[in-house]
């Protein structure tokens, strides 16, 4: 009787203690269709040549303010990727969709392409049920640069890091979209 009931006391304790299932998030990437055989001219590609993030920004957590002074780097709702790659990536998605007529890269181009960086300050959801975004990008572009600040607050429709997640891709999409306004107004 008692190894039984020290078996039901061990089982309990066990069950107690299991930690909680980790969740990992990916940002939508827009989905980018072969364009027919579109020439893109030599001096019409761009290099996404960098995004950078704040130090507290680059841990694997999913980030939420949760005071006007304080952060939480999330310990179970965590990027499935680091964040600098996804957010290229969907840069350079975007992009290329928004830009059909330039070849639009991750990797290095020949031919000194225009370049992009893009410096995250902010991107992280916050106590008052708003997402924000905030940092700037800089573009090279024939031997001028242009160097443009970025501050967009949205608000997240429905609670949960998974629709924080959507709520942060969607206000990354509108980042990309003014690139896009720029580089078709200089062109």
């Amino acid at each position: 009787m008692m190894r039984i009931l020290a078996l039901i006391l061990v089982i309990l304790i066990s069950a107690c203690s299991s930690q909680p299932e980790k969740t990992y998030y990916q940002l939508p990437v827009v989905e980018v269709t072969p364009q027919k055989s579109a020439a893109v001219q030599r001096d019409r590609q761009l290099w996404v040549q960098r995004v950078m993030l704040s130090d507290y920004l680059s841990s694997s957590g999913v980030v939420y303010q949760s005071s006007d002074v304080s952060y939480i780097s999330a310990v179970n709702h965590l990027w499935a990727s680091p964040l600098e790659q996804q957010l290229q990536q969907v840069l350079v998605a975007e992009l290329t969709v928004a830009l059909p007529q330039r070849l639009v890269s991750a990797q290095p181009l020949v031919n000194k392409p225009d370049t992009l960086n893009v410096t995250v300050t902010r991107f992280h959801g916050r106590y008052d049920g708003k997402v924000i975004l905030q940092g700037d990008w800089t573009l090279t572009h024939q031997g001028s640069v242009v160097k443009q600040p970025f501050n967009l607050e949205l608000k997240q429709e429905e609670d949960g890091y998974d629709n924080l997640v959507r709520t942060l891709a969607k206000g990354w999409s509108q980042l990309a979209q003014a690139i896009a306004h720029q580089l078709i107004s200089q062109s």
